[in-house]
């Protein structure tokens, strides 16, 4: 199991290793974040010590962002189409309602003065809706891999659609939640196999295949899909 670590909204992949003697942080080419340490080195130390790098975290990110192929990003205007577990529905901009963004079951209702802030209310209401949809994937491919997490979290993973974090709580991008759900179950599965197997070996496909038979087909076509949605990098990875 891979031991994470959660630090200013970010998640921290933890690499120990009796080779080294000092902390280090890279930012690997998938935009994965990684903290490599030695072995004897308290959960404590390394979130103080990760706090005092945020700010070069947050530089390399933003220079990454620059380098790496645009991100698809949405135009806030009445008619635009957003995606929903793999539906498309369309944006109205209205004058007044309680809500800054709401959903009614066919169209997104954007508040017009919340135009300015609106990729942070979509971000906001993915979170919202999907914590237990995912909850509720999770629940549901459990028995087929014989795994079940301490825990579910939907944060912003970067360009990762799922980490298994330590204690065995599973973290999954808000992003899935414009996916069809067969997708998404195919990343629900593929992060509840690392549950047992921490990397992607024979023992690990095969509790992804007793799961879903057709995992490479998801995969392949989640890879695809990923460069038709909003938000989502073309080379985001799983």
């Amino acid at each position: 199991m891979n031991e994470m670590l959660e630090v200013g909204g970010l998640v921290f992949a933890i690499r120990r290793s009796a080779r080294r003697r000092t902390l280090g942080l890279t930012v690997d080419r998938g935009g994965e974040l990684v903290i490599h340490c030695p072995p004897s080195v308290a959960e404590d130390e390394l979130t103080h010590w990760t706090r005092s790098k945020l700010l070069w975290v947050q530089g390399k990110l933003a220079l990454k962002a620059e380098l790496t192929p645009t991100v698809r990003e949405p135009e806030y205007v009445s008619g635009e189409n957003f995606s929903y577990l793999g539906r498309h529905y369309r944006l109205m901009l209205i004058s007044q309602q309680s809500e800054a963004l709401c959903f009614d079951g066919q169209r997104f209702l954007l508040r017009k003065d919340a135009v300015a802030a609106a990729a942070t209310h979509f971000r906001r209401w993915y979170i919202e809706q999907g914590q237990a949809r995912i909850a509720g994937r999770v629940e549901w491919l459990s028995p087929r891999t014989g795994l079940s997490p301490s825990d579910v979290r939907l944060r912003d993973l970067g360009f990762r659609w799922g980490s298994c974090g330590r204690h065995g709580v599973l973290f999954f991008n808000w992003k899935l939640l414009q996916l069809p759900l067969r997708l998404i179950d195919y990343v629900v599965a593929h992060e509840l196999a690392h549950l047992r197997e921490p990397h992607h070996g024979p023992a690990f496909w095969n509790i992804l295949g007793r799961a879903l038979p057709d995992w490479n087909e998801r995969k392949q076509e989640l890879r695809m899909q990923a460069r038709h949605i909003y938000w989502c990098h073309p080379g985001m990875s799983q």
